[in-house]
């Protein structure tokens, strides 16, 4: 064996077989022709979306995503065969062949032969995993948010309630005379409704509309109250007695005292 043939056998020994590393590859890699039908597929699409990679052939890259992910990846298919696209990156929505849906990250880009533009080819990431994570972390952000405005809340009527006892106590006791609390107690039970009707949705406008129905006031009348227009209260009674699960405004007023949004000397 001569050595120039010792040396190529050596270089082709040494060669990647790309073949069989984009075969190896745990993420989908795949290339679409003008039409955007897949021309070809490695392996990992049938780990990842239940599909063998000859089955795939020829058909639409938009019948693997759902109606969103179609859109966005037409969008960035037809900027890229354009020549347009800002970036290459982008997230869709695709269905397992069971019908679970599956959040991919594509990486897409020109396929280019011999100079021509022939179609696009991309790798897509499986990412169901961060987003069930990122979900995870959003949740419990917002769990934390939570806890930390009732803690602040529930501080604050902590130390009211500690003035009005002290001052309950009389000038004997070098407090107010007995009564002179009444505006601080009407402060703690008008906080306590106010997180009442958080739980169901509501907040502080709402309470002051259905104590006004309490009144027995009408559109008009709460209107002026409430510096709105009939037409706004009217929407406003109507998302409070849905809220509620009233169908009438009597029964909004039972239901908000039986929850604790009203009492029933307010």
């Amino acid at each position: 064996m001569t050595s120039s043939t010792s040396s190529k056998l050596a270089r082709l020994a040494q060669a990647p077989d790309f073949e069989t590393l984009i075969e190896a590859a745990g993420d989908l890699i795949y290339t679409l022709d003008l039409e955007g039908c897949f021309t070809f597929f490695n392996q990992a699409v049938e780990r990842v979306l239940g599909y063998s990679a000859a089955e795939m052939m020829g058909r639409p890259f938009t019948e693997l995503l759902t109606p969103t992910g179609a859109a966005v990846a037409s969008r960035h298919y037809q900027q890229g065969l354009a020549g347009q696209e800002h970036t290459p990156f982008f997230e869709v929505e695709a269905r397992h062949r069971n019908g679970a849906i599956v959040h991919l990250e594509i990486r897409a880009g020109m396929l280019m032969r011999d100079g021509v533009l022939v179609g696009r080819q991309g790798i897509a990431r499986d990412i169901n995993e961060i987003k069930a994570l990122q979900t995870i972390v959003h949740e419990k952000s917002q769990r934390m948010t939570l806890l930390e405005e009732r803690t602040r809340i529930a501080m604050g009527m902590y130390a009211r309630i500690a003035e009005l006892v002290y001052e309950d106590l009389g000038p004997a006791h070098g407090g107010k005379p007995p009564g002179a609390s009444d505006a601080g107690l009407r402060e703690i039970q008008s906080t306590l409704h106010r997180v009442a009707a958080e739980k169901h949705g509501l907040n502080a406008a709402d309470l002051t509309i259905l104590q006004l129905l309490a009144e027995g006031r009408s559109n008009g009348e709460i209107a002026q109250v409430v510096c709105r227009s009939p037409h706004t209260v009217k929407d406003s009674v109507k998302k409070i007695m849905q809220k509620l699960g009233a169908k009438r405004r009597a029964e909004a007023v039972a239901c908000a005292l039986k929850l604790g949004l009203l009492t029933a000397d307010s």
